[in-house]
């Protein structure tokens, strides 16, 4: 008699639950730390446009309101990469809403100026990145005893292959 084959189906089905859990938790951990390197991908590179941004004619509250802005950003999208739904919902909001504002722009500034357009067209990828992948991250998964099913119909024909091949 061949080990294994007198598994119990109760025995089978919680291993194709675990190995279930196990796709789904590596396919989670992938697209989380794609979503987080999106968000933090628009934060890093919204401080590292700051001089570019900076203009002294307008005065000191020009100059304040673009620090608290950068400074509500970051904030807003480390909350975004900690799981917060609220602040994730936020930043994909205002990626969505700077991507209708600067993509209209984005020919006028290729005539313009090549090294605005690109900083404008990196700002856009990045944006559109996290939009996408803050997206699929709400998503809804596939159910998992679907999942669980088909992966125990596999567990349980391997085990009674064992049964037939032993008589």
């Amino acid at each position: 008699m061949k080990a294994g084959a007198n598994r119990s189906l109760a025995s089978v089905i919680d291993d194709a639950d675990a190995l279930s859990q196990a796709r789904t938790h590596h396919s989670c951990t992938r697209s989380a730390l794609t979503r987080n390197l999106f968000v933090l991908g628009v934060c890093g590179w919204s401080l590292i446009e700051t001089p570019a941004e900076l203009d002294p004619s307008l005065g000191h509250m020009g100059i304040a309101a673009l620090a608290i802005s950068k400074i509500l950003s970051a904030a807003l999208g480390v909350a975004a990469v900690r799981d917060i739904r609220r602040a994730q919902w936020l930043f994909t909001f205002l990626c969505g809403l700077s991507l209708v504002a600067i993509v209209p722009a984005l020919p006028v500034e290729l005539n313009e100026s090549l090294w605005v357009f690109s900083q404008s067209l990196i700002e856009c990828l990045l944006k559109a990145g996290a939009l996408l992948a803050l997206g699929f991250s709400r998503a809804p998964r596939a159910s998992r005893s679907g999942g669980m099913a088909v992966a125990a119909w596999n567990v349980v024909s391997e085990s009674s292959s064992d049964i037939v091949e032993q008589r």
